[in-house]
């Protein structure tokens, strides 16, 4: 009787200590490379200051300057990206390499939509985009698309509603005053600097209510 007793103690410590296990090392919210989800946002962060990050701000003051959709398939992992170029899909391995530091490592800071979102909707829509030509204007129409416009253009509810709403765009200081760099760059295309049109930016969307940073690959300084 005495053994079956032990036996029987040492069956439920074993089940308590797996219950705990299980709680505290496979939990869901738990981000890494090797459980994104479909649909994670992941943001760029930049090591220095550029033209975006000094007119725009980033989570916890994150120097962000771009953002890709993460995108799985049965044969590899992807960054669903506007870069530079048409809408394509970034090998994820690329898209990390390309966003390395000094230091060899990338950073990237992970985003989840926490509300109600439509993912296999967005994420059809999102895929849609490829090929489309990418918006080195920032304009606010549908001929072209920059990175933080793909995500935001995607992404809809269960009743088809968009999730992020557009925000007048910034090409300014803290001051207010337009950066000389984004002045100089429309000036050299002949153009005016769409301060204050809707849109977006990448920063905007770290901070944004209806998106949960839950993990960077590394943690950079925001200094």
């Amino acid at each position: 009787m005495k053994l079956k007793k032990i036996l029987s103690n040492l069956i439920l410590v074993c089940l308590i200590f797996l219950a705990g296990c299980s709680a505290d090392t496979f939990q869901d919210d738990k981000i890494s490379l090797h459980n994104l989800r479909e649909g994670d946002l992941m943001f760029v962060v930049k090591e220095t200051s550029n033209p975006i990050t000094d007119a725009t701000q980033g989570i916890n003051g994150l120097k962000i300057d771009h953002v890709a959709i993460f995108h799985h398939t049965d044969s590899a992992d992807y960054a669903l990206e506007a870069y530079g170029k048409p809408v394509a899909l970034t090998p994820l391995f690329t898209f990390l390499n390309r966003s390395k530091w000094k230091d060899g490592k990338p950073h990237i800071a992970v985003g989840r939509v926490i509300v109600d979102c439509d993912m296999n909707t967005s994420m059809k829509r999102a895929l849609s985009y490829l090929g489309r030509p990418y918006d080195r204007f920032y304009m606010p129409d549908d001929k072209e698309i920059y990175c933080s416009e793909l995500v935001q253009k995607s992404f809809v509810d269960h009743h088809s509603q968009p999730i992020f709403s557009t925000i007048p765009m910034s090409f300014h200081d803290k001051d207010g005053k337009i950066l000389d760099a984004w002045a100089q760059y429309y000036a050299f295309y002949h153009r005016e600097v769409p301060e204050g049109e809707p849109g977006t930016n990448p920063g905007q969307l770290s901070r944004d209510k209806a998106v949960k940073v839950t993990y960077e690959f590394q943690t950079p300084s925001a200094k």
